[in-house]
């Protein structure tokens, strides 16, 4: 890595971490959300904080952090040492704004009045395009100096002399080539009805995520619209082409389902007609879930071995009910036994003892809440998703570590009633259960990570 790219991306976790220390504490998160990214991309692009004549432009800065409200007093306090040492590792001469009255000017007896530094204040808004392509215009007035206006289609700066190979380098120098900051991008692909959001597109200049999903690609479409450049240019420079994107309307397919199918699924099925996607569904479910495969065998045997904990009670985006109780409720109300594809779901699956589906309850109100409880922090939320995903995996988990070591399964042999989250900080457990899955199944996969993953969420002291 050259010696100019480490020192920017020192820096810029100096500013990241000058932003918790300074800025958290003197507004709110939403804030702190939109200032941080615009002093990173200050430094990825090695630009200079606006001025005006000779201060700080705070209004400008307003308007590219995307804050309605006027910043308050201590709020410029705080981020001005900040704007210094960026103007300073840029080379650049230091300002600050310290706001002095004009002294006024004696002329032959009379005292002339002091100088109105102020600007004037522009009615005109930042661009964003609409979803019929044009742009439109916002009506209220916005004080400060009128935002770069937005092109569909820009000329490049200067001719293309190379072909970066990561996705990351190749974003970054093309917007360099047409002079594009992650703002005046977002502006120019994101359209008003739209609720991507601007932190996705720095996150992948930063080079700290990629697009993954049915949107994030809509939106690579564009860029490369924009650009003029060839139809898949960037998705040919991702990482991990092999997986599968998520996101597809796949209507009422449960999760489980759809997780197994999306890898065989076409980037553009969901702007195909009904008749096409209810197609390539039926295609998929006959000849790969259903297959006859080496590995589709060892599913189909592997299912047979029900010993999963399930959480009735905290079920995600689901039914409120397992097998179990549903089978319960049907035959006390109707007398009717229910039909399950697996006869042993009813034998084989336990419900999860009331402590742990309370800690699981926990644990998905406190990583699907808009906000957390006061003095908690998280690393990251959860969508519907997600949990679904993750309680189905924990409660698999679990279901191992309950299961008898002499059956099928092979499990733990843990007593259900001293099943608890607290067994998850013991690092030979989580080695037991990884190999225990990888002797089950002959091999590791992404699983694995993603729950790797989560036991470190889980085992932080600072952030769940």
């Amino acid at each position: 890595m050259p010696k100019q790219d480490i020192s920017s991306r020192h820096f810029q976790r100096k500013i990241s971490e000058f932003c918790e220390l300074r800025i958290a504490p003197n507004t709110s998160r939403r804030v702190l959300e939109n200032i941080r990214p615009y002093l990173v991309s200050l430094i990825i692009y090695r630009k200079s904080p606006p001025l005006l004549n000779g201060r700080i432009d705070w209004s400008t800065i307003r308007q590219a952090c995307g804050i309605e409200a006027e910043l308050t007093t201590e709020l410029k306090k705080q981020l001005r040492p900040g704007l210094d040492a960026i103007i300073r590792w840029l080379g650049a001469t230091s300002a600050t704004e310290e706001r002095r009255t004009p002294k006024p000017t004696v002329r032959l007896g009379k005292i002339a009045p002091a100088k109105n530094t102020s600007s004037a204040s522009s009615t005109r808004k930042p661009q964003r395009a609409a979803a019929d392509g044009t742009f439109a215009r916002s009506t209220s007035p916005t004080r400060g100096p009128a935002p770069k206006p937005i092109s569909p289609f820009p000329e490049p700066l200067f001719e293309a002399e190379k072909d970066p190979a990561s996705f990351q380098d190749a974003l970054a120098y093309h917007m360099r080539r047409f002079g594009d900051t992650y703002w005046q991008l977002y502006r120019a692909v994101v359209q008003l009805n739209e609720t991507f959001d601007n932190k996705t597109l720095l996150s992948w200049i930063q080079g700290e995520r990629v697009p993954r999903s049915v949107a994030s690609f809509e939106i690579l479409r564009r860029i490369e619209r924009r650009y003029r450049l060839s139809e898949g240019y960037f998705k040919e420079k991702l990482p991990h082409q092999a997986r599968s994107l998520y996101g597809h309307d796949l209507g009422d397919i449960s999760p489980a389902e759809r997780r197994r199918m999306s890898l065989h699924l076409p980037d553009d099925f969901s702007s195909l007609p009904f008749t096409k996607r209810q197609e390539i569904v039926d295609w998929v479910r006959r000849v790969i879930i259903s297959g006859a495969t080496e590995y589709r065998r060892y599913q189909a045997a592997a299912v047979k071995q029900r010993y999963a904990i399930r959480f009735p009670g905290v079920t995600y985006g689901g039914s409120p009910l397992s097998p179990r109780s549903l089978a319960c409720a049907v035959g006390e109300n109707q007398n009717v036994v229910p039909e399950f594809d697996d006869p042993d779901l009813l034998s084989g699956v336990v419900d999860a003892p009331p402590r742990l589906a309370m800690e699981m309850a926990d644990l998905i109100r406190f990583k699907t809440s808009t906000l957390t409880a006061i003095g908690f922090q998280r690393n990251g939320v959860w969508g519907e998703e997600t949990a679904s995903q993750k309680i189905e995996h924990l409660g698999l988990m679990f279901g191992a570590l309950a299961a008898s070591p002499n059956g099928a399964v092979k499990g733990r042999g843990v007593p259900v009633s001293h099943l608890s989250f607290g067994l998850l900080v013991f690092p030979g457990v989580w080695d037991w259960y990884l190999q225990w899955r990888e002797q089950r199944r002959g091999f590791y996969t992404k699983w694995e990570e993603d729950m790797l993953m989560v036991a470190q969420a889980l085992t932080r002291a600072d952030v769940g």
